[in-house]
């Protein structure tokens, strides 16, 4: 009977986190550069009868990861927005060091800098915050990233890729950071396209159905290590009456 409670146990937690998980990515599904995460599980064996081919499955949460898949495009008519039509990133500048983002919404601050909807500035292919001087009227952001403010070039926007994306960890406020080992590299083929940006990749209906199973699931093994604590009660109750 304690087996199958520490298996019940083991399964809730995991549960736990999914839906955790899940209600997070519902939460950002309306959030401009949004990357939903899912989770991964693998099972532990362990010794649970007096043969030694007696095992007992047990559920470990292993870790999270983010789904990279792209979001659909939308317009804005913000001549600062941009979205990415690739793999790359727009590098910022935070107070805790360079972070990797897709969200391309932006702006241009008090001090002219071009900055993120969160106010991180903008680097450029050099590494640089780009600034747009207040006389120009005129700011367009071609495919390749060049940035140019009536017709004078200012910058090259710093689009960024990664050969395994997947090591990247999520920081808040839609920002990336690299790891240790990780070469950040020029994303020739993104293109950004002005005046759009790309939407949450996290498809709204299928993650509350989602929800909805590890909800059922989550009560079903509920019940499960409620009969079997009945039983359990059931058992002593009769082996103490039969002394």
């Amino acid at each position: 009977m304690e087996n199958q409670l520490y298996i019940g146990l083991s399964r809730q937690v995991a549960l736990r986190r999914q839906l955790d998980v899940v209600a997070n990515n519902i939460a950002n599904m309306n959030t401009a550069g949004f990357r939903g995460e899912r989770t991964l599980f693998e099972t532990a064996l362990e010794a649970g009868g007096r043969k030694p081919t007696d095992r007992i499955a047990f559920t470990i949460d292993r870790s999270t990861y983010t789904d990279l898949r792209p979001g659909a495009f939308t317009q804005t008519d913000n001549p600062y927005d941009v979205a990415l039509d690739g793999d790359g990133f727009l590098t910022v500048q935070t107070p805790d060091g360079v972070r990797y983002t897709r969200d391309g919404r932006m702006r241009r601050d008090a001090d002219g800098q071009l900055v993120t909807a969160n106010g991180h500035p903008v680097l450029d292919d050099g590494r640089r915050p780009v600034t747009i001087n207040s006389d120009y009227s005129t700011v367009t952001i071609a495919p390749d990233g060049l940035l140019s403010a009536d017709g004078n070039v200012v910058a090259r926007l710093a689009v960024t890729r990664f050969d395994n994306p997947q090591m990247l960890a999520q920081t808040g406020d839609l920002l990336f950071e690299a790891g240790d080992g990780m070469e950040p590299r020029p994303a020739p083929d993104t293109r950004l396209i002005q005046g759009k940006v790309e939407k949450s990749n996290v498809q709204g209906i299928a993650e509350i159905g989602r929800m909805m199973d590890l909800t059922r699931d989550y009560q079903a093994v509920s019940k499960m290590m409620d009969d079997g604590q009945d039983l359990l009660r059931t058992a002593i109750n009769r082996l103490g009456k039969s002394q």
